[in-house]
């Protein structure tokens, strides 16, 4: 019973971590992308003709 719960525990444990790194490295490509594009949205919108 232990070593079915270590088992477990421990696939779990695997599973959560290699969860939390795809997690975060899926977050800094969303966050580069993101940056990215509100620079060139500032860039378009400064070349627009004023009213």
């Amino acid at each position: 019973m232990n070593k079915t719960l270590a088992t477990f525990l421990g696939l779990g444990l695997t599973a959560l971590t290699i969860g939390i790194l795809m997690f975060g490295g899926g977050f800094s490509l969303m966050s580069d992308q993101a940056d990215t594009y509100s620079g060139h949205v500032t860039s378009v919108e400064a070349d627009l003709p004023s009213k």
